[in-house]
């Protein structure tokens, strides 16, 4: 399964991310199965243009293992699938992505958007992980909503699509979206209870964040000073 970008670096860092005890529980009796399969397909080398074939080659049970494994209401028809639907209902939640870049992920036959930012810097990404592994589940999902909420747009047959937000987000933009928030203008309203979960956040997230650059600023004059003594030690 081979993907180009930073897509292996968001996979590890959105694996980190605590789902709910439910998203694992009513996935738990489907899991072993899924893993067989997810396993094959590894071996097998299975890629996006080969998804719907080697879907195709499965059999009833095991494309019902995936059916419910990925919570799809509907029977997996592979005829329907489009070659991103069909890749991803051979991976792990964490690892779905908008491989064909249209804006949405395609799950089967359903279409999402990306649990965290696309666009986000790594470094930052991992601190808001933390952070978020740090709420309580209701505030976390309040909060990832903030963060990735989907872009609306008004289609050619007039109906309203969701895609995935390209706006480009790191700690600034994060800050500002919680402002407004917490200073809502003229028309615009907050609950009490969302600007406190966003405030609470917030200070949350700055704080790690600060004690990251800390952390590394430590490492760096250790290292340097490491570099030094050697230094120091060749040339008496």
């Amino acid at each position: 399964m081979t993907i180009q970008g930073n897509y292996e670096e968001h996979v590890s860092i959105t694996k980190e991310l605590k789902m709910s005890d439910s998203f694992y529980e009513v996935r738990e009796p489907h899991k072993e199965a899924f893993e067989e399969i997810y396993n094959e397909a590894k071996e097998k080398g299975i890629e996006i243009a080969t998804a719907k074939d080697f879907l195709n080659s499965l059999s009833e049970d095991e494309l019902s293992t995936l059916q419910h494994y990925t919570l799809l209401v509907e029977d997996i028809n592979v005829s329907k699938l489009d070659d991103e639907g069909a890749y991803n209902l051979l991976l792990h939640h964490y690892e779905k992505y908008d491989f064909n870049q249209d804006g949405l992920i395609s799950n089967g036959i359903g279409k999402s958007t990306s649990l965290l930012p696309l666009n986000m810097p790594s470094d930052e990404k991992k601190v808001l992980v933390e952070t978020l592994n740090g709420m309580d589940e209701k505030e976390r999902f309040t909060t990832l909503l903030m963060l990735n909420p989907p872009k609306l747009q008004i289609m050619e047959d007039g109906t309203i699509s969701a895609v995935q937000n390209d706006t480009y987000m790191n700690y600034q933009a994060i800050t500002n979206r919680i402002h407004r928030i917490l200073n809502p203008l003229p028309g615009e309203y907050s609950s009490p209870e969302f600007q406190k979960t966003m405030s609470n956040f917030l200070d949350l997230y700055s704080k790690n964040l600060e004690q990251k650059k800390e952390q590394e600023e430590y490492v760096k004059k250790q290292n340097d000073n490491s570099a030094q003594l050697t230094k120091a030690k060749i040339y008496t």
